[in-house]
This record gives structure tokens, C-alpha cells and sequence, in this order.
């Protein structure tokens, strides 16, 4: 029973990568740009369907195959920051959120247009299962029962491994990490020091925008049908993370991103047992009501700070 809970536990692996990048994106944006990018699914949408055309017209391999998605949605998040809210006039913080709104909408209505109204396209997992004789899982044997991974899994956690290695490196290291840092606390005060914030904060929406992109496609080779909204449950999750480990940091909301699909595979494991055999029907709201629970007993977030003000 043991090793059949790992194994509920572990097939989270490809969950937590995605909604890991997609938490990232969202932090970073609202860190440097102040507001909830509430696009980030949509934009992530139409860049998988950049890559599955890529894909299937012209029989490029998904490695490949994933770079034009990561430029288009560099290109989107530097249009956006650009283009819409450097040139828009007194654009505040809900005024920026409700723009973002509005891209949803864009993007909802513009990718049948783009490309065809294609619905629920197959797509290509990171790992190719084709070939006779090749195995697609890897078997652990523990506590006398097998731990089943997907190599897709396998390799998608590789990847997000290193990309946030290196992020959280940059973060801390460079000079763009340090602009980040000085921009997320005061964007006033980073100005005064030097700090080029417009060059910081459309870095962080084209980078938040192509990190997006990869999470669809990892999302989309793990067995997910894409369509215009495929992403959408991902989106909510990765703002839980964030709201969860709080936005004031940048490793709290990969902490929330790792607790939820976790948490929601354990309620899942309930259904093994008959006095919870119909609980994966109220998988993710018995999942949310313990994710609002905790914030209710511990409002700033597992890693946020109680702020007193004097008067």
C-alpha cells in the first residue's frame, strides 16, 4: 500500500513541473510589473499551437519544434509591455490587469483564426515512444511495489530543474537579477539608482511569456488534448501557488507549485479505499477548500512576513 502511495505521489512529477514554470512566470511579472498576468495561460495556448503546427506540418521534432513557440511568446510579452502599457497613459495596476483580461479574449477568438479553429490536437510527447522494443516508462521496484514513470516525466523535470537552477542563479548573481530584485521593491527608487526598469520589466514579460510556452508543451506532450482553454487549469493553480507560498518571493510560489499537485494526487489515492471510492470526483475542490483553509489560518502565505505599520 505504501508503494502504491509513492507511486500516486510521483505520478505528480510532470504536474508540478508545469505548474512550477507557470507559478515562475506569474511571480516574475508581478514582481517587476505590479500586476496578475492573468493572459499567461492564453498566451502559453497560442505558442503550443505555434509548436504543433511546427509539428505536424512540418515534421519537426518537438526539441526543435518549441523554439519558434518560446520566440512568438517572447514577441507576445514584449508587445504587451511595450506596446500596450509603456504607451498606454496612466495605466494603473487594475487598469494593467484588466488589459490583461482583455488578451484573454484576444487570444481566446484569435487562435481559430490563426489556425483554423483546431481543436484538441494530438501532440508529440519530449520522448519518442515509436520505435519497437522501446519503453516509454521507467519501473522503480520499492517497498515491494513498482513506482511507475513516464520518461516524458522524467525528462520535463530534467529540463525545469535546470532552467530554474539557472533562473534562481541569475536571480542572485547577475546584474539583471539584481535590477529584478531592486525593481520588484521599489521601481521609484531603482529608477533613481540607475537601474533601467523599462529594459528589467520587458525582459521579465518575454521570459515570463516563453517559460509559459514550454510548460503548455510539456503539459501538452504529457497526454493533454490542447485547445484554446487547455491551459486554463494550470493558470489557477500556478496563482494558488503563488498566493500560497506569497508573491514576495520568488521561491515560495515553486514550493506551492510542488504542495498542490501533490496534495491533489493524495486525495486521489482516498478513492483506493471503499469508504472513498467516489472522492476523485471532488478531487480539486476538496483540494481548494484545504488550500483556502491554510490561507485563512496563515493569510501571508507560508513564507510571507506579518507587516506592522506604526502610525
Amino acid at each position: 500500500m505504501f508503494a502504491a502511495f509513492l507511486s500516486t505521489v510521483c505520478g505528480s512529477l510532470l504536474s508540478i513541473c508545469v505548474t512550477a514554470l507557470s507559478a515562475f512566470s506569474v511571480t516574475i511579472i508581478f514582481r517587476t510589473s505590479t500586476t496578475a498576468n492573468f493572459a499567461q495561460g492564453s498566451i502559453a495556448a497560442f505558442g503550443c499551437y505555434v509548436v504543433a503546427e511546427c509539428l505536424n506540418r512540418w515534421g519537426v521534432p518537438v526539441y526543435l519544434g518549441v523554439l519558434p513557440g518560446m520566440i512568438v511568446g517572447v514577441v507576445i510579452g514584449l508587445f504587451i509591455d511595450l506596446m500596450v502599457f509603456r504607451k498606454g497613459r496612466h495605466v494603473g495596476e487594475l487598469g494593467k490587469q484588466i488589459i490583461t483580461m482583455g488578451f484573454v479574449s484576444l487570444f481566446y477568438g484569435g487562435i481559430p483564426l490563426v489556425f483554423g479553429n483546431p481543436e484538441f490536437i494530438p501532440f508529440e510527447s519530449f520522448y519518442n515512444t515509436t520505435k519497437a522494443g522501446v519503453e516509454s516508462n521507467v519501473v522503480l521496484r520499492v517497498f515491494g511495489g513498482e513506482i511507475v514513470l513516464t520518461k516524458h516525466a522524467l525528462i520535463c523535470a530534467a529540463i525545469t530543474a535546470v532552467v530554474l537552477a539557472a533562473l534562481f542563479l541569475l536571480l542572485k548573481y547577475s546584474k539583471w537579477g539584481l535590477g529584478v530584485r531592486c525593481t520588484a521593491s521599489s521601481e521609484f527608487t531603482a529608477e533613481l539608482m540607475g537601474i533601467n526598469t523599462h529594459v528589467i520589466t520587458a525582459i521579465s514579460w518575454a521570459l515570463a511569456c516563453a517559460l509559459g510556452v514550454l510548460a503548455a508543451v510539456m503539459y501538452a506532450g504529457g497526454g493533454a488534448m490542447i485547445s484554446t482553454s487547455f491551459m486554463g487549469t494550470i493558470q489557477v493553480n500556478a496563482f494558488l501557488a503563488c498566493i500560497l507560498g506569497v508573491f514576495a518571493t520568488f521561491y515560495g510560489p515553486i514550493v506551492g507549485a510542488v504542495l498542490i499537485p501533490v496534495l491533489s494526487n493524495c486525495v486521489g489515492f482516498l478513492a483506493n479505499f471503499p469508504a472513498f471510492y467516489d472522492i476523485s470526483r471532488w478531487q480539486m475542490v476538496i483540494v481548494y477548500v484545504l488550500l483556502l483553509a491554510i490561507i485563512l489560518l496563515k493569510p501571508q502565505g507560508l513564507f510571507g512576513k506579518k507587516v506592522v505599520k506604526k502610525v
